[in-house]
């Protein structure tokens, strides 16, 4: 494997390239023919990121990136203004910009992000795909999907006293198993926006204790720092979001001279994207347009052009592509490559018959994911657990759009946390904070493969009675 990466128009604009990681396909396969004027067009791309905002509920989240998208021009005022009108009128006037992001009536109604919300913006340096996840641990399946989505994050923890703790407290807040999750999910550049700093008199003392209780957490949940930055803001008043706006907070540029928000998001690295690897589309949602059903989802490696034959799998049914597009407008004309989100026209398949967490492949024998029903998996446990994980412990296993139960039939082995020289062979039961390889029995057949081979297919978490028990990494399917 090696990796290209074109600097044409890129550096006319100051903007870092697209990266772009090839692959030889295996021998014997029969990869679609890629033109060489579709890889030159794909490679002078601007960067395109896929960003989910995590936090504990009440952070913040859907209110920043209301405001993100206003100071963006995404937003016309106008809009804002209607929804200030119509949150005073229900006694939530705070909660106007949030309504940017949450526009379902009951999310509206009780404040509190339920589904994930989708907008698309440009920043100097990228195309963004922001992903806003819910925050309340009722909706953590949810955040897990976002989050499997996504290339980077934002972290929005609040500043004020008594917030921040609450959703920190270890077994009480989900900024912890916000933050283990991206991390087991492979979401490894991120941004730490400490909210709501104006409601502390923008206090160097407060940020400071929350970067230092944060930063060990983070460093022992296996991020490189050097990729996660903190940035103090107030997302309500706009302030430090996209530009510094020193005179309404005179008190923060007296000690702080980082970047703004924007500009930490335009500091992020431009993702690999494996473009010439067999196309998986991995399904969101679906629903029929006319005489079409137009299936909805994320490439997350290969292309996908109009004319080319897929299949939908694991079902099996096969149809041409009548038509494919960006869903936010921005892409090519006729070709999707990996990293985008899509939607993808078809005639000759029955809408009843697919659901999200399918998968969309070419439809040629060699270049479909294996469907299976057990895997080999290396496992990382939670640092706290309610009850034990034994062999046979009954699990729900959560991975992109798809949530399936399964047993762990097999306990191969351990390594016991702070002790990775002793390997206990088929433990009785697995430690809190263990790391352990396990065969998974999966109650129906879904595609998955070995991480190493796709990693989107290849990362789920697993979760009993709404904890968080695990996550892992595919190694081997059967």
């Amino acid at each position: 494997t090696t990796t290209t990466t074109t600097t044409m128009d890129a550096k006319k604009n100051n903007e870092p390239p697209p990266t772009i990681e090839k692959s030889t396909p295996s021998k014997g396969s029969s990869l679609p023919k890629i033109p060489a004027s579709v890889l030159e067009r794909v490679s002078k791309q601007r960067s395109k990121l896929s960003m989910v905002v995590l936090g504990h509920v009440d952070a913040g989240k859907s209110t920043l990136m209301g405001q993100v998208l206003v100071q963006l021009g995404n937003i016309e005022k106008r809009i804002v203004n209607k929804f200030q009108k119509q949150a005073a009128d229900i006694g939530k006037a705070s909660f106007a910009l949030a309504w940017v992001m949450d526009e379902d009536d009951s999310e509206r109604e009780r404040g509190v992000t339920m589904e994930i919300a989708t907008k698309f913006a440009k920043t100097k340096t990228h195309d963004l795909t922001i992903l806003d996840a819910p925050g309340h641990a009722d909706f953590i399946p949810a955040m897990i999907t976002g989050t499997a989505s996504a290339d980077v994050g934002i972290l929005v923890v609040a500043s004020t006293v008594g917030e921040f703790e609450s959703g920190f407290t270890t077994g009480a807040g989900q900024t912890r198993e916000h933050i283990v999750l991206a991390r087991g999910l492979g979401v490894s550049q991120w941004i730490i926006a400490v909210n709501k700093l104006d409601a502390v008199e923008w206090s160097q003392q407060r940020y400071n204790d929350i970067k230092n209780q944060l930063t060990p957490f983070l460093q022992s949940s296996g991020f490189n720092m050097k990729r996660v930055s903190f940035v103090p803001i107030s997302g309500l008043l706009g302030i430090n979001v996209k530009e510094r706006q020193e005179q309404k907070a005179q008190a923060l540029f007296k000690w702080y001279s980082g970047p703004t928000l924007l500009e930490a998001v335009d500091n992020f690295v431009p993702a690999q994207r494996n473009v010439e690897k067999p196309m998986r589309l991995i399904i969101t949602d679906v629903y029929t347009e006319g005489k079409g059903v137009v299936i909805r989802g994320r490439i997350v490696q290969g292309v996908l052009q109009t004319g080319d034959r897929i299949v939908v799998l694991p079902i099996g049914d096969e149809d041409n592509v009548v038509r494919v597009q960006t869903a936010s407008g921005m892409g090519l004309d006729g070709v999707v490559v990996a990293g985008d989100f899509v939607d993808v026209i078809v005639h000759g398949i029955d809408v009843v018959r697919i659901s999200p967490g399918c998968i969309v492949s070419h439809a040629h024998s060699s270049l479909r994911p294996p469907i299976v029903t057990r895997i080999q998996a290396k496992i990382l446990l939670m640092g706290e657990l309610g009850m034990p994980v034994i062999k046979g412990s009954r699990m729900l296993m959560h991975m992109h759009s798809l949530d399936v139960p399964v047993v762990l039939s097999k306990l191969l082995s351990q390594q016991k946390q702070n002790n990775n020289s002793t390997v206990q062979e088929k433990p009785r039961i697995l430690s809190a904070g263990a790391s352990a390889t396990v065969e998974i029995a999966i109650s129906e057949r879904i595609c998955m493969e070995a991480y190493n081979v796709c990693r989107p297919l290849g990362r789920f978490v697993l979760r009993r009675y709404g904890d968080t028990i695990a996550v892992g990494m595919v190694e081997k399917v059967f």
